[in-house]
């Protein structure tokens, strides 16, 4: 157990791992020596060359833009003592150097090598879903870190490199790893679970989000649940809605929600209810976040977190800083306007929780800027319509609606609008005025939609629209 002074967070170019000769890392990596001494140590691993160190790897992967190996010269400049690469790339430098079949594949079997030598000293606590996995991850490490060592993810670092490398960032002096495990396609989670090799597992979330290459819901049940189907021990834990469908597997797992092993409940405006049927106990916490999905991230994380710390002081203290990643019901607030930034992405079951925790809220006017969900597949339109019925029937005042899903949207809510004004909005310039005419002192605004629509960019400019208009009426004011 470590002081609350030991804590440490991941910083950007990551912490040095453990060192290991140049001729270990190639073993690992399934990769030949092709220039440089096999005794070169090496404690760090990157793919930016602007992150290169003294005793780093640089491992040249293939860019949508340009080939990592045109920056194998910048990386040796910065102090790499070798590159990793694909076949025949080592012509394109004069330094230490090993070439794989792949090195993206090399990548990932590097970090399960890495990770094979040290998972029975540091546990792997491994978050997948559709939904909250960063804000999930976030929370763990925060949870954690006054009494761990913990060393986690940076922000949304979840595919086939971002994996491998929290893996390979991680400090020799880590306790607890935290890792964020995503996925686009069949099979992607059971991959990187073998390179992780966690030791703990929790699902978030199932729901429609990356139909594009998953297919059914079915299927992305099944993704998600690879998960835990690969771990060692019970520490596997998964929401309690799905429990009825798995069976007599169900009895294999534990679960989180209501009646499951761990529940909590938002009983007033500052506190939750811990209920850990686990182990027979409840508790009161503190609790300051405003959203519904916030309280469900942090039950997945307390699933996890409880193997580790289970004093409720030591978590009271903890909780009371919890707070919500970039773009996750970011709040800002210009001319008496409350702007809700939730925008970093978008499915139906995010999209429904964000409309229903604003259509609850004390604002005067509940406004909604809602662009298009991406990777839907060939249930987008039906899912846009659905979701654009949900709006109706949550009674907002005003909505705003963009990109190529806009119409969608438009014939679900105009089944049943009522007295819910909706406006299509252009893209460009335009959009922030047309958004700004329409908004009073008092109203709360949601920006909510895929990543690809950028509604933060068009959020910042409704702002500083908003901060020009009070500056001008106060002017208006004092002449």
């Amino acid at each position: 157990m470590r002081t609350a002074g030991a804590a440490f967070s991941l910083l950007p170019g990551g912490d040095r791992m453990k060192i290991s000769p140049l001729a270990t890392v190639a073993r690992w990596a399934g990769a030949g020596l092709v220039r440089g001494s096999p005794s070169l140590p090496i404690h760090k691993v990157v793919f930016d060359s602007r992150e290169a160190t003294a005793g780093a790897l640089f491992v040249a992967l293939e860019g949508e833009q340009r080939h990592g190996i045109h920056f194998a010269v910048d990386a040796l400049k910065r102090g790499a003592a070798a590159v990793l690469c694909d076949p025949g790339c080592s012509r394109h430098h004069d330094g230490p150097s090993l070439e794989a079949p792949s090195a993206l594949e090399a990548l990932s079997a590097l970090a399960r090598g890495y990770r094979q030598q040290d998972r029975h000293q540091t546990p792997a606590l491994a978050v997948t879903g559709s939904v909250g996995k960063t804000t999930t991850c976030c929370m763990i490490h925060d949870l954690l870190a006054a009494t761990h060592r913990v060393h986690a993810p940076r922000d949304s670092y979840n595919n086939q490199i971002g994996v491998p490398i929290t893996i390979l960032e991680a400090p020799p002096e880590t306790e607890v790893l935290v890792l964020e495990v995503g996925t686009s396609s069949i099979g992607e989670i059971a991959a990187r679970t073998e390179v992780a090799q966690p030791s703990h597992g929790v699902i978030t979330a199932i729901s429609e989000a990356h139909l594009a290459g998953l297919g059914t819901l079915e299927a992305i049940r099944r993704e998600k649940f690879s998960l835990l189907d690969r771990l060692e021990g019970d520490h596997r834990w998964a929401p309690v809605e799905w429990r009825a469908r798995m069976g007599e597997q169900g009895s294999l797992f534990h679960w989180t929600g209501p009646a499951g092993d761990l529940e909590v409940q938002r009983q007033q405006e500052d506190a939750v209810t811990v209920i850990d049927r686990l182990r027979g106990r409840e508790y009161d916490l503190p609790w300051a976040l405003p959203t519904s999905w916030a309280l469900r991230c942090f039950e997945s994380a307390l699933a996890v977190v409880l193997d580790f710390i289970s004093d409720p002081q030591l978590l009271a203290a903890a909780v009371v800083k919890l707070s919500l990643p970039r773009l996750r019901h970011e709040l800002r607030s210009a001319d008496d306007v409350e702007l809700i930034l939730d925008c970093y992405n978008s499915s139906p079951y995010a999209l429904n929780c964000a409309i229903d925790d604003l259509s609850q809220s004390s604002a005067r006017r509940k406004v909604a800027v809602i662009g298009t969900m991406e990777e839907l597949g060939a249930e987008e339109k039906r899912l846009h319509i659905e979701a654009g019925r949900t709006c109706a029937r949550s009674k907002l005042d005003l909505v705003f609606l963009r990109g190529r899903a806009a119409e969608w949207y438009a014939k679900g809510l105009a089944e049943d609008s009522g007295e819910c004004d909706v406006v299509l909005i252009e893209d460009g310039d335009r959009a922030a005025t047309q958004i700004c005419q329409r908004l009073e002192p008092g109203d709360s605004v949601l920006f909510k939609a895929s990543r690809k629509e950028q509604l933060d960019q068009l959020a910042t400019e409704v702002e500083q629209r908003l901060v020009t208009r009070h500056q001008i009426s106060q002017q208006g004011g004092e002449s």
